[in-house]
C-alpha cells in the first residue's frame, strides 16, 4: 500500500528539515504488533491499552506518552489495529473484551504475546544478510 500524497509530503518536510519542534498531538497507525512494540519500548512512561469501539466493535492495542520537550511537544499514540492480528489481540488475554471496553496492559503483555505468535514459512524463507 502506498501512503497517501498527504502523508508522503509530510514524510518530504521532515526529511528536509534541520530542527523540527511539533507543538500537538502525534497519532501513528502501526502495520504490525513488532511495531507497536518498538513504540511501547522507546516512549517513556507509556500507557498501553487494548480498547474496542462502541460502534464497530473493530479491536486496537495503543501505546500512549506524554512529551514535553522537543521535538514533540504534546501526546504520542501509536495504534495497532488488530482485525488482522486476531491472534495477537488474543494472546493478550482481549479475547473477552465487550464493545466500548478498554484494559489496560504493560509493556510485559507486549513482549509475552508477541513471543507466543507463530512464525510462518514466509517469515522462514527470507534469505540470512
Amino acid at each position: 500500500m502506498y501512503p497517501s500524497h498527504d502523508a508522503r509530503e509530510v514524510s518530504v518536510l521532515l526529511r528536509i528539515c534541520r530542527d523540527l519542534d511539533v507543538v500537538g498531538d502525534v497519532t501513528a497507525t502501526v502495520d504490525s504488533p513488532s511495531e507497536l512494540i518498538a513504540w511501547a519500548a522507546v516512549l517513556s512512561d507509556a500507557q498501553i491499552v487494548g480498547w474496542r469501539a462502541s460502534d464497530s466493535g473493530h479491536r486496537y492495542v495503543q501505546v500512549t506518552a506524554e512529551r514535553r520537550a522537543a521535538p514533540v511537544r504534546g501526546r504520542i499514540t501509536a495504534v495497532l489495529p488488530c482485525e488482522q492480528h486476531q491472534q495477537f489481540w488474543d494472546a493478550l488475554g482481549l479475547g473477552d473484551l465487550d464493545h466500548d471496553g478498554t484494559k489496560h496492559l504493560d509493556k510485559g503483555s507486549l513482549t509475552e504475546a508477541w513471543s507466543e505468535m507463530p512464525v510462518t514459512p514466509s517469515d522462514l524463507e527470507s534469505p540470512p544478510r
